[in-house]
C-alpha cells in the first residue's frame, strides 16, 4: 500500500513495482485490485477507515455490531458484545459508537463498565 498526495508520484511507483515484481519474484499485480484514489477517502481496512490524520469505524461495521448484538442468543451475548467493544475501541473517535452498543447491551439486561469497554452479567 502506498499513500501520497501526488497522483504522478503514485503512478511512477506503480510502474516501478509492476515492472519489478514479475522480473524478480515472478508475480504480478492484479489490476482490478489496484486503486488510485484521493487520500481524503482513506483506506478501508478491517472495519475501519484509515486516513493520515484520523481513524474511524466504518458505518457498516458499527451497524452490523448493533444488529448482531441485538439479535444474539442470551448465552452468546456477553462474548459477542465484548468482542465488538474491542473492535470499536481501536478507533479513537469511537466513543459515540461504543455508547450506542452499550445501550443495546443494557437493554438486553447486561451491565457495561463506565468506559464502554466491557460487558458484565447484569445489575
Amino acid at each position: 500500500m502506498f499513500l501520497h498526495e501526488s497522483a504522478d508520484w503514485l503512478n511512477h511507483v506503480l510502474a516501478d513495482v509492476t515492472a519489478f515484481l514479475p522480473e524478480r519474484l515472478g508475480v504480478r499485480i492484479n489490476p482490478r485490485k489496484t486503486i488510485l484514489q484521493p487520500i481524503d477517502r482513506g483506506v478501508d481496512f478491517v472495519g475501519h477507515v484509515i486516513r493520515p490524520w484520523a481513524r474511524s469505524t466504518r458505518k457498516r461495521t458499527r451497524n452490523e455490531a448493533l444488529r448482531c448484538v441485538a439479535a444474539a442468543p442470551a448465552d452468546e451475548l456477553m462474548q459477542l458484545a465484548n468482542s465488538y467493544f474491542g473492535l470499536l475501541r481501536q478507533s479513537p473517535a469511537s466513543h459515540h459508537d461504543r455508547a450506542r452498543l452499550a445501550n443495546v447491551v443494557r437493554s438486553r439486561g447486561k451491565a457495561v463498565d463506565r468506559d464502554f469497554t466491557k460487558t458484565y452479567r447484569g445489575a
